[in-house]
């Protein structure tokens, strides 16, 4: 695959950007090529097999202050079969450890943590509780961590707008208490400074917080897209939402989110914008405190 002058602009290091188009060749190893890059960088990590997954832990050296919650991105590696995957879910991957590298390189201080999860796409006849996410929060349960928030990234390469929603809303989940409502609630306050104000907490999809949130876990997923294509999406669920509308959420689908699963969801498409805008938004994530209740 050869990179076009736009996806050459992609504001990454010219060996990020070819381990980006190994990880989204058809066939590719994923789990190898992302591990050999983590190597590369130096990046120390972590495998934690699962439940026939192997989720890739990185934790920041900082000890975690007591009044506030530990922030966790979370951002799926694998794709689903016959798709180059770069949308879904490369570029979340990527922004992910170009994000690391620069803090760690700058000394920047923060206590956020990674974890690129497996078994995010689940194949036919698999349900929401065989999600790779789910076995993860029952793992952490297990550990008895708390305390513990996630920013789940998934179709984050294109686009200038952050949608973000909750799993919970989407399927009327119950797990949920009090306290998790209110940590989401911060989370959202937090993201409308990157939307100019406009509520763009509309996101259909699914991701990896479905597992979280069944774990009983704060978990909000964040992907991005072109404004017009989230003002499009706003008005379609505001409709939706009052009754206008008849049809189920995912029958609409904005155009940059309509290359998922398909040979056409290539690095190709992917956008420096994008890139550049999800930088600025770990940075100040990562070093937000988000309190406890």
């Amino acid at each position: 695959m050869i990179f076009s002058a736009y996806t050459a602009s992609i504001p990454l290091p010219k060996a990020d950007r070819q381990d980006l188009e190994k990880f989204c060749r058809i066939g590719a190893d994923r789990y190898a090529v992302l591990t050999q890059s983590l190597s590369r960088r130096g990046i120390p990590h972590q495998v934690i097999p699962l439940a026939g997954s192997r989720h890739i832990f990185l934790t920041a050296p900082a000890g975690q202050k007591s009044d506030c919650y530990r922030t966790t991105f979370v951002a799926h590696y694998d794709k689903v079969p016959h798709s180059p995957g770069a949308n879904d879910n490369g570029a979340a991957v990527f922004q992910l450890m170009a994000f690391w590298e620069d803090m760690r390189r700058e000394g920047v201080p923060h206590q956020a943590q990674i974890i690129f999860t497996d078994r995010e796409e689940l194949s036919e006849g698999m349900h929401a509780g065989e999600q790779g996410s789910r076995h993860l929060a029952q793992h952490l349960r297990r550990l008895g961590v708390n305390n513990i928030l996630f920013f789940v990234l998934d179709m984050c390469g294109i686009g200038d707008t952050p949608v973000w929603g909750r799993s919970r809303d989407k399927v009327g989940l119950k797990t949920c208490g009090g306290a998790v409502s209110r940590v989401h609630n911060l989370m959202e306050e937090f993201l409308l400074r990157y939307s100019k104000g406009t509520d763009y907490g509309i996101n259909p999809e699914f991701s990896d917080d479905l597992g979280l949130l069944l774990g009983g876990y704060p978990a909000i997923q964040l992907s991005l897209l072109p404004r017009p294509e989230a003002n499009q999406l706003r008005m379609y669920m505001k409709a939706l939402e009052a009754g206008a509308g008849k049809a189920h959420p995912n029958i609409f689908q904005p155009s940059s989110w309509q290359l998922k699963h398909t040979p056409n969801d290539d690095i190709n498409t992917l956008e420096p914008r994008a890139f550049s805008l999800m930088s600025r938004l770990l940075r100040d994530i990562a070093r937000y405190r988000f309190p406890l209740p």
